[in-house]
């Protein structure tokens, strides 16, 4: 593993570690300060402080007390200095006493910018099963 393919593992790894301890400054200390971020619903978030403020808002709401484990699925790198990151998320957390769980597939793209990697964009997307009427054939 390249230094680079270590930094970006070890963002993943603090994304994680910043969710877990429901710590919305640190989550959001891995993005660029003009990054875009597009949440598992849908919505977008535009720039470090308003990624802060919803993660604030969600660990002290109903992701409060959740786990998150991100794992590295892969990087691809589109330039020397850009890359994709993809993540597959597993989510438990407690709704009005139920536990539950949310399997989603973010995509970051991260960029490096003088020597240090940041997340630029984030786009959540849930694992859901498909309708009958558009799988793909063999999955």
């Amino acid at each position: 593993m390249t230094t680079d393919e270590q930094a970006l593992s070890q963002i993943v790894a603090k994304l994680e570690e910043a969710w877990n301890a429901g710590d919305s400054a640190a989550f959001a200390s891995y993005f660029t300060d003009d990054a875009t971020f597009i949440h598992i619903f849908g919505r977008q978030l535009d720039g470090r402080t308003a990624i802060q403020a919803i993660h604030r808002q969600i660990f002290d709401t109903i992701y409060k007390g959740s786990r998150n484990h991100f794992t590295l699925q892969r990087i691809r790198f589109l330039r020397p200095d850009v890359a994709m990151v993809f993540v597959h998320a597993h989510l438990k957390f407690n709704d009005c006493g139920q536990p539950r769980k949310i399997l989603a597939r973010p995509t970051l793209v991260v960029v490096k910018e003088n020597g240090r990697w940041q997340a630029a964009a984030f786009q959540n997307t849930w694992i859901s099963e498909p309708p009958a009427a558009i799988k793909a054939p063999g999955g």
